[in-house]
């Protein structure tokens, strides 16, 4: 279902050198002939209640001696992203599925397949409540710097973040502060286009919402970002004939 092809590309970046049970989830067929590559991007994992190691910035970084045995079985669950790509239970696998097989029929299984996949913010968020985290300088540090390995390992044609508050930050924030450049002069160096959705999770994934950005009055074109996501695939991912 996924591919290990990449894992040790991965293994050489700090965060997952230290955090194996959290490596991105690389579809088998993601270099497929028969659509470009993608890079989705999502927010971040979420811990049980009454998990508290995640609230030590420090130690969720910066400890050596194999964060993962410190973790429940509970909280390595949580934070397994390849396990929640496969579950056809957890929601954001159910609505991203069910999209990409709306524009990618041959899509069998799980749509999982034919994409790459991980959290921009890599230090878990409280029992599914993204308003209880607070992204530090380390957090914003760990992310850009992962965000910029996966680029190069992955070498995606698009990247799409399907989350404003991730995409907020790599676009207006944490980029420009730690690399002195904008998202899009970044990824234009590599030729990479990229695009954001609200979470499948919020209530605009469904929904019709206008915003105004630097280079359109109507980002998401009268769509909902279910809408968009679609079109942004057909238009960005399908390999043209």
């Amino acid at each position: 279902m996924f591919s290990s092809s990449f894992d040790p590309a991965f293994r050489t970046i700090p965060f997952y050198k230290n955090h194996e049970f959290m490596l991105p989830a690389v579809g088998v067929n993601y270099e497929s002939t028969k659509h470009k590559k993608l890079l989705l991007v999502g927010e971040s994992c979420y811990m049980p209640k009454a998990s508290f190691v995640h609230h030590n910035v420090n130690l969720w970084y910066d400890n050596y001696l194999s964060l993962g045995e410190k973790l429940t079985d509970c909280e390595l669950k949580c934070c397994d992203l390849r396990g929640a790509r496969s579950d056809p239970r957890n929601k954001y696998r159910q609505k991203i599925d069910n999209a990409i097989k709306e524009v990618f029929p041959d899509a069998f299984g799980n749509a999982f397949e034919e994409i790459a996949s991980y959290n921009y913010f890599l230090r878990p968020a409280d029992n599914g409540n993204r308003k209880t985290f607070r992204c530090t300088e380390m957090d914003c540090r760990e992310s850009v710097h992962t965000f910029c390995k996966l680029i190069e390992i992955l070498n995606p044609n698009h990247v799409v973040f399907t989350s404003k508050l991730a995409f907020d930050h790599a676009e207006t924030i944490d980029i420009f502060k730690y690399l002195g450049c904008y998202l899009w002069d970044y990824l234009a160096k590599y030729n990479i286009g990229y695009s954001f959705t609200y979470h499948p999770s919020s209530r605009w994934w469904n929904r019709i919402r206008h915003i105004k950005t630097g280079s359109s009055d109507d980002y998401f074109r009268g769509l909902t970002s279910r809408q968009f996501f679609i079109d942004e695939l057909k238009k960005n991912w399908l390999t043209k004939d």
